[in-house]
């Protein structure tokens, strides 16, 4: 094998090799266009997920206990048939920096995004 064969054959990914994410790439992905109620179900389908995840961190600090709380909280706004803008914005500005907190890996400005495409603000 000529060197430039061989340089070319180590740019190709090993598709095999075990990958892991946060989720941010597909959370980034989905989002990007996402309609306004498929953004609202997707986001609570997330914060659903991520109610099981937060619940399971190892350790038992009031940071990830309150993040607990207020993603319930948050996960039962998105469930009403009618939202509230303000009141789904102020209880997730009071929660980002908990989640973050908690779990770093968590796609907040992702999250973000489609937040406020899910309720319809810019």
């Amino acid at each position: 094998m000529s060197r430039e064969s061989n340089q070319e054959a180590s740019a190709v990914p090993d598709d095999s090799a075990p990958v892991t994410t946060s989720g941010a790439s597909r959370l980034d992905a989905a989002t990007t266009y996402a309609p306004q109620a498929d953004a609202r179900t997707q986001l609570r389908d997330y914060f659903e997920q991520l109610v099981e995840v937060i619940a399971q961190h190892p350790e038992p600090v009031m940071a990830r206990d309150e993040a607990h709380w207020r993603l319930l909280e948050l996960v039962d706004e998105l469930s009403r048939d009618v939202l509230s803008a303000p009141r789904i914005q102020s209880r997730w500005l009071r929660l980002a920096p908990l989640l973050h907190e908690v779990r770093p890996d968590i796609p907040v400005p992702a999250l973000t995004d489609l937040l406020n495409r899910a309720v319809g603000t810019p």
